[in-house]
């Protein structure tokens, strides 16, 4: 028969058990008793909550922002709403739109020539009148529709085919707003002084006329217009479409 221990000993001779009747939690691998569900962890830093910034390197640059790829673009000057179109671009695209009517202008002079038949005895007797309406008649014509042809066009939205092609547009200085009225006043100015070109000597005018509008294009600071541009106040600029 077996002794029963005193009042109050716990019969496996440890301490006395806690209210509840379990033993405490035994002691974690270091020494450090275990961390109760949902403390935290102790793992390097506290993780930072729901949104917070994550701070990977530098900040992102917003929605529109430069981006830095290649070569920085060249300024803008003042009264241009974009940058300047090159004086190569303009001469490409005049020579795209002009080369059709060009075309067209010695079609039908060969043909209204045929139709009049001078004489080598007209020729050398009058050959200032009896060249003249021949050649008078197709500038005319073929000159007449390159300047409607301008008109409309740049009336729509400030590009003729070659202007398409090359990704230039005029616009207004400073961005203001261009009525067709100032549109038909710039074709006026250009091209259609090219209609003189069946005139005998007034079409040395008008070559000379379109040598410096050329020239001017290149030398003129910094918007680079030309006559017909600074009649009417125009720009023509790089199109980014």
């Amino acid at each position: 028969m077996t002794a029963e221990p005193p009042p109050g000993q716990n019969p496996y001779g440890s301490a006395p058990p806690p209210p509840g009747g379990y033993p405490p939690p035994p002691a974690g691998p270091y020494g450090n008793p275990q961390q109760g569900y949902g403390a935290p962890q102790g793992y390097g830093a506290p993780q930072q909550g729901y949104g917070a910034p994550q701070g990977y390197g530098a900040p992102q640059q917003g929605y529109g922002a430069p981006q830095g790829y290649g070569a920085p673009q060249a300024p803008v000057p003042p009264g241009a709403p974009a940058p300047v179109a090159e004086w190569w671009e303009r001469w490409v695209a005049r020579i795209i739109d002009g080369i059709i009517f060009g075309v067209v202008y010695w079609i039908l002079s060969a043909i209204l020539y045929s139709i009049f038949k001078p004489s080598i005895e007209d020729i050398l007797s009058n050959p200032t009148g009896t060249l003249f309406l021949p050649g008078f008649l197709a500038a005319i014509i073929a000159f007449g529709a390159y300047t409607a042809y301008d008109y409309v066009m740049h009336s729509k939205d400030g590009q003729t085919v070659g202007k398409k092609i090359m990704k230039i547009r005029a616009v207004g200085v400073g961005g203001a707003p261009v009525d067709s009225s100032a549109w038909m006043k710039r074709s006026a100015a250009y091209p259609a002084v090219l209609m003189l070109t069946g005139i005998p000597f007034l079409n040395w005018i008008a070559g000379l006329y379109g040598l410096v509008l050329g020239i001017l294009i290149i030398t003129d600071q910094p918007l680079h217009q030309g006559f017909h541009d600074k009649f009417v106040g125009t720009v023509v600029v790089k199109d980014p479409r």
